[in-house]
């Protein structure tokens, strides 16, 4: 069985960086991702709320619905989400913050695209061992 697409939500209030983190995932993953890009929070939690979302990057600073709202929402309808902050802010009080919500990873802006994508692949792998153990291939045949 092969693996499925991770389906990753990409939001930013800055349309620059959702284009930047789109273009390098789609680059680097494109095989193993459905890329779902948004500016406004209102338009993420829609969409998040009607499908699975496995991998939330977020800005943590955004008007009306920040970073720390969008994970509380997304762990909240799959407790699976791995969730990952883009932040120009490094203050230890929202590290800590997130990562008492579920917060995966963090990476500072501007960002870097080789920790974009190391992290990016860690879960990927993380997801293809979660799916394996849950779905484990039969080795034997149904009928024999």
């Amino acid at each position: 069985m092969a693996n499925r697409k991770l389906k990753t939500v990409i939001i930013d209030d800055d349309a620059g960086i959702v284009r930047l983190v789109k273009t390098i995932l789609r680059g680097a993953f494109g095989n193993e991702l459905e890329l779902y890009d948004f500016i406004d929070g209102h338009e993420a939690q829609q969409w998040i709320g009607n499908n699975c979302c496995d991998l939330l990057i977020s800005d943590i600073e955004m008007p009306e619905i920040n970073g720390q709202d969008m994970l509380i929402f997304a762990k909240q309808r799959n407790a699976w989400t791995q969730v990952v902050f883009l932040t120009g802010q490094s203050s230890w009080m929202h590290v800590t913050q997130a990562v008492e919500n579920g917060a995966s990873d963090f990476l500072l802006k501007p960002i870097q695209r080789t920790e974009l994508c190391n992290i990016v692949q860690q879960h990927i792998e993380r997801a293809a061992r979660w799916q394996s153990a849950l779905f484990p291939k039969s080795t034997a045949s149904a009928g024999a």
